[in-house]
């Protein structure tokens, strides 16, 4: 009688198995997937979680590869960025994360924001908040 038992967890088991294999193979077909498909939907769903970062990330895909560019505010947003990135079928699970950590413009050592890119810190900045150029001063007249 035990035994019998055991052997029908055990088919059963195995009938479990086999059913999950089955459905597991019958993933996504990526062969008519674009990169440009794969970008417009990762960007999608990063824009639902984190609307406020979508204007300094981006996303491009080469092959299926996926790199990750720009800046977050936090290594947290990071990660997760990347897991959407990488949960994103068709995908090739290789993502390549470049995107820096910084508040503000996310400029790396040596250098600064300057409206939305970054310069040398020695270099003057002469973008204005509001995205203009300054005006020049009036050019000085001659003395008569």
């Amino acid at each position: 009688m035990a035994n019998r038992s055991i052997l029908r967890i055990g088919f059963m088991l195995s009938m479990v198995m086999i059913f999950s294999l089955a459905v597991s193979a019958q993933a996504t077909d990526c062969s008519a997937t674009t990169d440009d498909a794969l970008v417009a939907s990762i960007m999608a769903k990063i824009k639902v979680k984190y609307a406020s970062q979508m204007n300094h990330i981006n996303v491009r895909s080469k092959d299926k590869v996926v790199t990750l560019e720009g800046w977050v505010t936090t290594k947290r947003i990071k990660g997760e960025i990347e897991k959407i990135a990488k949960n994103t079928p068709c995908v090739n699970k290789k993502v390549n994360n470049i995107m820096t950590i910084g508040v503000g413009g996310g400029c790396g050592p040596g250098t600064k924001p300057c409206g939305t890119i970054c310069i040398p810190e020695d270099e003057k900045c002469n973008i204005t908040e509001e995205g203009s150029r300054p005006q020049a001063p009036a050019p000085i007249k001659p003395k008569p």
